[in-house]
Formats: C-alpha cells, structure tokens, sequence
C-alpha cells in the first residue's frame, strides 16, 4: 500500500536504473510494482555491455512503462570485443532502445587507459547521432577529458550526465551543450553541499532523476539495496535544493525525461476518426 502522500500526487520517471541485475533482478517484478505504487511511472533500464544490454531489451520488449537503452560501460571497454559492439549497434535501432550508453571516462577506477575509454566514448558518440538517440554520459573524475572529446560533436548530440557528481562549475560546457543533468541518491548525503548548489541552478528543463539501482541508495533507506521505489527520496531533495515543491519537481522533471528520451512516441493515442 503506499504511504507516500506525494506519490498520490505526481509521478516520477527513473532515468537510469539497472532493475535486471544480481539480486535486484531477481525480484526486477516486485520491484517494479513496489515503484508504481511509490509514483514511479516509468524507467529507462541502463546496459553496460553486451550481454546486459540484450537482457535489458528482452525485458522491456513487452512492457508498456519500461524502456532500454544500450552501450558498453567506461569500465568494460578494456576487455570490450567487436562481436559485443555488433550487438550494441543490431541494438541501437530497437523500438524500445531510447539511448545509447551508458558510455564515458571512469579515472575513479584503473580498469580501461583513458585513451581507450576516449576511443569507446567516440563510437558511442557517433552511434547515437547516425541512430538519432540520446548518449548516456558516465562521467566519474572525467569532466575534462570528456568534455574535449565531445567538443567537436556536441552541437548535433543530445546526451546525459547520469549519476551528476560535481558542483556549480562542473555544469558548463553541458548546460550551454544543452545537455540534460541527472540527480541521484548522492544529492541525498549529507556532505555533498556542492552537489546540491548545482542542483539548485540546473534548469528544469534540463533536470531529470535517477535512481541507478541496485547502486547509491537514497537516504533515508541507506544500508538496504536501492530500487526504483526510493526515487522519491532523491526528487524531495531536489525539490528542497530548489525551492520548489515535491509536485513541481515531480512534473518538471517527468516533462524533461520525456523530451530526452522522447518517450511521448510510445504514448497510446486514440484511432484516427473512420
């Protein structure tokens, strides 16, 4: 039953979340109904390489309120194949696919040279134009070296920074891109007083949430495994950070999604008059 008063209310689009994978996956049913009973709407399920992103597809292949999109992760770029880049490219034009990603720089961790993950970046970049979808930006301690890769395509991209981990400063060159910003359960913690500046000053337009589960649970629901159903927690920060309220939050931020991922395309609307 939901107790959420808000979530009566307005609903809320997760924009980047991982509801097939380990334990999570198991239970990717129950949890997908635990979110529409909290306001959640709809989801766009994230792949980070080839075998996920066929699962993701499968998945949502006949789901009214689940979308997929697809790519290989910074991470995963050092042992990525072209057989796994076929997949992503066979993927790329299914009618549920909304992006392509997640794709960027990771210098948090040492798994792919910058260079290769640049490279990874690039077709993925390229991908996304030729298919006319947006790209999926992860972006940890990679601000720079993606930014200068991405210069010269940015004016014919759309795109996403997913899981937006810096503060006020970080926000250029993708506000002027254009660029779509996504807050997760980070902007929730206590320390991240930056990170919620630049929430402040994200236009709502170009502001959407996320919750990346099973990963960076919101608080208040720290130490359990995140889920969809907690996205709420993430938008009541946001809305605070914004001086705003929880339903304009909820509405700015689905109209956003919607107009990233383009997902009034798939609304249902009533037959053409005989």
């Amino acid at each position: 039953m939901n107790t959420t008063p808000e979530a009566l209310l307005a609903d809320l689009i997760d924009t980047h979340c991982h509801l097939t994978f380990g334990k999570l996956g198991e239970d990717a049913e129950g949890a997908w109904q635990r979110a529409r009973s909290e306001g959640v709407c709809a989801a766009v399920l994230v792949g980070i390489d080839g075998a996920s992103s066929s699962q993701v597809c499968a998945h949502v292949s006949a789901k009214e309120d689940l979308f997929a999109t697809v790519g290989i992760h910074p991470n995963s770029t050092a042992e990525a194949t072209e057989e796994e880049w076929r997949t992503i490219t066979a993927l790329a034009t299914e009618p549920r696919v909304v992006g392509i990603g997640e794709t960027g720089i990771d210098l948090y961790r040492d798994r792919a040279e910058e260079s290769v993950q640049r490279r990874w970046l690039l077709r993925h970049a390229e991908l996304a134009i030729q298919v006319n979808k947006p790209l999926v930006l992860h972006l940890r301690q990679g601000f720079a070296p993606a930014i200068d890769a991405l210069r010269p395509l940015a004016s014919e991209l759309n795109a996403v920074v997913h899981c937006f981990q810096g503060g006020p400063k970080d926000l250029e060159p993708f506000l002027e891109w254009g660029f779509w910003i996504s807050y997760s359960g980070i902007l929730t913690y206590p320390p991240n007083k930056e990170l919620r500046e630049a929430a402040r000053i994200t236009p709502p337009e170009q502001c959407v949430v996320e919750t990346d589960a099973p990963w960076l649970t919101p608080v208040p629901h720290r130490g359990k495994q995140n889920e969809p159903a907690y996205l709420p927690a993430t938008a009541r920060v946001l809305a605070e950070a914004q001086g705003v309220s929880y339903e304009e939050v909820a509405a700015s931020t689905t109209t956003s999604a919607k107009a990233l991922f383009r997902l009034d395309r798939f609304e249902a609307r009533a037959p053409s008059p005989a």
